[in-house]
């Protein structure tokens, strides 16, 4: 009789316990949303981070899907931004005087791995397991498009197409910057659930660069005139704008080959804002309850 008993109260737990694992198992499941804000630039026409003078709009198109545990996520971004830069804008009287400026519009593919330092779930629908909240950061890899313009009389420029610096002329050896590019986004965040279905939080994501040119400025000052000939006007003018800038008889110009960026250092752009996601859970992966 004892063991009977025994055994039914074995069978009793154990269902309890399956029905407790149950309730908890953690729930595949994509997130999909928006980042709106800005994108913030640094590199030769910023070389002190000033922020208000060098942002402007930015904004993802975020797609996450959970699919291990509450830790780890994983995440494609399609992102777009526009900012501008400007001498004028610095507090260097050398800076002021090379009088150059900047307007790049930046597209960007990026796949992120993302990871919470607590356990998190919009709707925290894991339970006893799973914070409404948490810190996160994230990495991964990134593509990215680049054009960069500037104003002249009035009218906007592609400075690619002005190779500014001389870059596949026939007197200088220096290459084009690819339209294309990879970066490396290096992150983090902080997020929370509204509800069950909705979360929100905000993100900076810094982009490493390799390329020293999302500002088309990188190098010394070539020669006008080679630029005049082999490119158009426009571009000799661009290439060399600077206030005080001297030109004699002989056509010798005061800037030749003097520093007119600095090609030690890369560029950088980021991300940041404010973040609103859905939940969609992966119905496929439930078991019914009992």
């Amino acid at each position: 009789m004892k063991l009977k008993k025994l055994i039914v109260f074995i069978i009793i737990t154990q269902c309890c316990h399956l029905k407790v694992l149950g309730q908890s198992k953690f729930l595949k499941h994509t997130e999909i949303g928006l980042l709106l804000g800005a994108i913030h630039y640094a590199g030769d026409l910023n070389q002190r981070f000033n922020i208000p003078k060098n942002v402007g709009p930015g904004a993802s198109l975020i797609i996450q899907r959970n699919s291990v545990n509450t830790r780890w996520g994983w995440r494609n971004t399609f992102s777009a931004g526009r900012f501008s830069a400007d001498d004028k804008f610095s507090k260097d009287a050398y800076l002021q005087n090379r009088n150059l400026s900047v307007r790049t519009f930046v597209a960007e593919y990026s796949s992120q791995l993302v990871f919470n330092f607590l356990p998190y779930e919009i709707g925290g629908s894991t339970p006893g397991m799973s914070f409404p909240f948490t810190p996160y950061i994230f990495t991964g890899g990134a593509f990215y498009y680049f054009a960069p313009k500037a104003q002249l009389n009035g009218t906007y420029y592609n400075l690619r197409n002005m190779d500014t610096e001389g870059q596949g002329t026939s007197v200088y050896q220096r290459k084009r910057a690819a339209a294309l590019q990879f970066a490396i986004p290096l992150g983090l965040g902080f997020k929370a659930s509204i509800n069950k279905k909705v979360g929100i939080g905000v993100e900076w994501g810094l982009r490493k660069l390799y390329t020293d040119y999302l500002d088309d400025v990188s190098m010394s000052y070539v020669y006008p005139p080679v630029l005049q000939k082999e490119r158009s006007q426009e571009a000799a003018a661009l290439s060399d704008r600077s206030l005080n800038l001297e030109v004699d008889d002989n056509e010798n110009y005061s800037n030749l080959y003097k520093q007119r960026g600095n090609s030690n250092t890369k560029d950088w752009y980021s991300f940041i804002g404010i973040t609103l996601v859905w939940r969609i859970d992966d119905n496929r992966g439930r078991c019914p309850s009992y």
